[in-house]
């Protein structure tokens, strides 16, 4: 029974430190470009909701942004974002130049975002930061509790 408790004992341990080896980090210069070009000052944490360009999905996910900013409001009107800037950001600056505003709407600057972590086959995205450079990122369709788990995950 000893030996059974003691084992328990030395893998939770070792998950633990497993955990803390494996967190994400961007760069400083990843940071640094991230905060000048979308304005990320003083939050806590950084939430991207990431549109691929329509030529690298499968549908075409630019024909309506005006909607899925509504459908977005909604979404994120469930989620506590205290202190915790949300921006979205799209691939194809063209299809998007409509609702872009540089404010809470952006371009991806030189692809940075679709290079450095979104690949080219999924439509959507997000990835959250927080200012210790930790990152969450899920490519894809995403829900509520993703959100809520990689927010938890990464407050201070």
């Amino acid at each position: 029974m000893k030996r059974i408790i003691f084992l328990v004992l030395i893998s939770s341990i070792s998950t633990s430190f497993n955990r803390t080896e494996n967190k994400k980090l961007i760069t400083e210069s990843q940071l640094k470009f991230i905060k000048e070009k979308y304005k990320w000052n003083s939050e806590n944490l950084l939430v991207i909701n990431f549109v691929q360009a329509k030529k690298n999905c499968f549908y075409d996910n630019n024909s309506n942004l005006a909607n899925s900013l509504t459908w977005s409001k909604k979404f994120y009107s469930k989620i506590n974002l205290d202190n915790i800037l949300n921006i979205y950001v799209y691939s194809d600056k063209k299809s998007a130049k409509t609702v872009i505003d540089s404010k809470t709407k952006f371009e991806d600057f030189d692809d940075f975002l679709l290079n450095n972590f979104f690949n080219k086959r999924d439509c959507y995205g997000i990835l959250v930061i927080n200012s210790n450079r930790e990152y969450e990122i899920k490519e894809g369709e995403y829900l509520e509790s993703d959100v809520e788990r990689f927010i938890k995950a990464l407050k201070k």
